[in-house]
Formats: structure tokens, C-alpha cells, sequence
């Protein structure tokens, strides 16, 4: 993951469900008129990711395994905050099956159904510092102890 989607969590229900949210502004270098839906996408992937890697209590690493079905009826646009609900709704040791729903302003800019899987720990990438930086940072404001991360 090269950038983080995500500014800030709301809430985590371990391996339930978990709430973000996405500010979205012109500063980003891929924003125009207009938030792209691949980055509404991959906001709700990236919970997701959290989500099922909190099931596990962060013990492994995860990766997209497949998107199942994602659809985009509006727009998100500089100066909205997107939030971001995903739900678990079948978790295994291989992975866990999230829905997700990207709202601004309680309208639908964005749903996805798709697949976490887990990597085991010799197979998983080495961090990006930049990232892990920011993903330390959300997992602190959820009280979620470092070592777990």
C-alpha cells in the first residue's frame, strides 16, 4: 500500500465491523473535480484491511484476495468527507469477506463487496516507513496497543 486512504477511524468492532473517514481535498495529487471511485475503492479496502487484520489481533498481514462486485451511483468532491462503513460478514483463517458502503453526507458514493486474505508472516512485504508512520498513528487513536500493529 503506497498511500493511506484512511484519516482517521471512528470506531472498531474486532473482527466486526469498522468505521473511517476520508476528507477529501484538492492538495492530493490525484484529486480533480472530482474524488476517482478507484480511490473510494481502495478507502473501503484499506478498512477493510484493518477490519479483518483486527480479527486476528493483528497478527497477520493481509492483501486483497478479489473484489466481488463495486459500484459508484455518485461522486465524492473536494471538501466532502467520506465515510467509510465495512462490515465482516464471513470470517475464516484464509480470510475474511467484507461489504462496504462509502457515504457523503448520507449519500452513497461508493459499494464494494470483496475477499481479505491473509499472507503468512514470511511471505508479507517489508513496510513502507512512511506508511507504517500513519498506520501506527490510526491504530493508536483506536487504542490499539503497537505491538499488536
Amino acid at each position: 500500500m503506497r498511500y493511506v486512504l484512511i484519516d482517521r477511524f471512528l470506531e472498531l468492532e474486532r473482527g466486526e465491523r469498522a468505521r473511517a473517514v476520508k476528507c477529501v481535498t484538492r492538495g492530493e495529487p490525484f484529486v480533480g473535480d472530482a474524488y476517482p471511485s478507484a480511490l473510494v475503492l481502495e478507502a473501503l479496502l484499506q478498512t477493510g484491511g484493518v477490519l479483518a487484520r483486527s480479527g486476528s489481533g493483528f497478527k497477520s498481514m493481509s492483501v486483497l484476495g478479489k473484489v466481488e462486485r463495486a459500484t459508484f451511483p455518485a461522486e465524492a468532491h473536494p471538501g466532502d468527507k467520506i465515510e467509510l462503513d465495512v462490515r465482516a460478514t464471513m470470517s475464516r483463517p484464509e480470510g475474511t469477506l467484507c461489504e462496504g458502503v462509502a457515504t457523503v453526507e448520507g449519500k452513497i458514493v461508493g459499494e464494494a463487496e470483496f475477499l481479505i486474505v491473509f499472507l503468512p508472516a514470511e511471505l508479507a512485504p517489508p513496510p513502507d516507513p512512511d506508511v507504517a508512520e500513519h498506520r501506527r498513528n490510526l491504530m493508536q487513536a483506536l487504542a490499539i496497543p503497537l505491538e499488536e500493529v
